[in-house]
């Protein structure tokens, strides 16, 4: 797991591949890749020479690009240009969920975003098989964390959805119904992440079922 620019959970400046194996996506579901758009920030970035406008469509660039509220952002993978336009877009935080061996996946990605300010953590979870103790790693973050504005992505906002739901859901008392609805935005879990989500929940005490 990387950590880069958390105070509290600075570690060595390098990846843990940490036996990760490449996530496999049907090209069934790679051909249902949508973009969700989201409402146009007020922020005006002066200083960076971004108006509000523009900001705005650069986050709608981002691929299936939800916002779960006003603090948490999900998203599939940023390329290299928009991983460095992420702190100048308010966003002080990014989360990777993504394995380095994942399609599309960007080696230096911890040191653009750093670059910039923001602080950068990867947890490779892996598609196969996730397990709670991720999740307990990804909920330690953001707990700890006093970041205003945090992007969480994958490969394709499938893995940042659910997780961000389940935090949501879990750690802020959302409703499941209406927490869930970023998630139905992108795709709609199966197999082992139904399986996932619903052992989540249990374990919290939480009744509800995944669409």
């Amino acid at each position: 797991m990387n950590v880069l620019g958390h105070p509290r959970l600075e570690k060595p400046r390098h990846y843990a591949n940490n036996g990760a194996i490449r996530a496999t996506i049907s090209p069934e579901k790679q051909m249902r890749k949508r973009w969700v758009h989201a409402a146009a920030c007020s922020m005006v970035l002066a200083a960076a020479g971004f108006s509000s406008a523009s900001v705005a469509q650069q986050e709608a660039d981002l691929l299936n690009y939800v916002v779960a509220s006003d603090r948490l952002h999900t998203s599939g993978q940023p390329d290299s240009e928009q991983l460095l336009a992420l702190p100048d877009q308010g966003f002080d935080l990014v989360i990777n969920l993504a394995t380095p061996t994942s399609p599309n996946s960007i080696p230096d990605e911890g040191r653009l975003v750093t670059e910039g300010g923001a602080s950068y953590v990867n947890i490779p979870v892996d598609w196969r098989a996730p397990t709670y103790e991720d999740f307990q790693f990804f909920s330690g973050i953001l707990n700890q964390s006093s970041h205003d504005r945090v992007l969480v992505h994958c490969m394709l906002n499938y893995r940042a959805s659910l997780f961000t739901f389940l935090y949501r859901t879990v750690h802020q008392g959302v409703a499941p119904e209406e927490a869930y609805e970023a998630v139905a935005a992108v795709w709609e879990p199966e197999d082992q992440w139904l399986e996932f989500g619903h052992m989540v929940l249990g374990r919290h005490g939480i009744d509800y079922r995944l669409p």
